[in-house]
């Protein structure tokens, strides 16, 4: 469904330019102010496919409606996003200039270029899935979470959006249960080994949760578990022994 929408604002946007030179701002641009005001016509064109894709949006989300409703008036400020934009552009030269210079004494280290993608992703509002799962936590509890991890798994999953494996939410349980939110983490860690059965650290974590609410024997099944998947986990069976002779005791 993502890459069908994408496939939409880029057609729209590689129109052949002659056309797009009548429809668009491109023939005379206008009220550039971070662009350099010398900018060609297909040059801009290009810049404002690049802005499109990566934030998933078409020319409506920064450029404001023309007054008399007929299409966009591309030279006005109405559109609180356009200054928002013009920041991000700043923005990303000075980062872009920071990692140049991060190396002075070494020739060869060749810097990482950052562009509009490398944080968004797809997105008008870069969030990770970590942080939405977070928000839906605190509106409506874990179930919520789940749903919209699974909605935007089915939405993205096969993109650059969001971070669908295995150890990040793993770890995104193992964060809750740091924090101490051991019911929030218990649900998590379950959810994680659910869609992800064969995920060792996904078990661990859910054993770790166990081991801190001291239900011993469900945190023993979860580290075997883990055991199971990678038998390499000499700390774990440590856990594991200590475990059993707490029970015993």
């Amino acid at each position: 469904m993502r890459s069908l929408t994408f496939a939409l604002i880029l057609s729209a946007l590689l129109l052949p330019f002659s056309v797009a030179q009548a429809q668009g701002p491109f023939a005379e641009p206008k009220n550039l102010q971070v662009i350099p005001d010398t900018v060609k016509g297909s040059q801009l064109r290009q810049i404002m496919r690049r802005f499109s894709a990566a934030l998933g949006e078409q020319c409506s989300y920064c450029h404001a409606p023309s007054e008399d409703g007929e299409g966009l008036d591309f030279e006005s400020d109405a559109n609180d996003k356009k200054r928002v934009t013009r920041e991000m552009i700043k923005l990303v030269r000075h980062v872009n200039q920071v990692s140049a210079s991060l190396y002075p004494d070494n020739p060869d280290h060749k810097p990482t270029s950052f562009v509009c993608t490398t944080c968004h992703r797809g997105q008008a509002n870069p969030f990770l899935i970590e942080e939405v799962m977070n928000n839906q936590i605190a509106e409506g509890g874990t179930a919520a979470a789940q749903a919209k991890y699974l909605e935007l798994k089915e939405e993205y999953y096969g993109s650059h959006t969001y971070d669908f494996t295995s150890f990040t939410l793993a770890e995104y349980a193992n964060r809750l249960l740091i924090s101490g939110d051991l019911t929030n983490a218990l649900e998590m860690a379950k959810f994680s080994t659910e869609q992800f059965p064969q995920e060792a650290y996904a078990h661990s974590v859910l054993g770790n949760v166990y081991v801190r609410q001291r239900n011993l024997p469900e945190a023993i099944t979860a580290f075997e578990a883990s055991l199971a998947i990678n038998p390499n986990q000499d700390g774990l069976r440590r856990q594991i022994e200590r475990a059993k002779e707490t029970m015993e005791q």
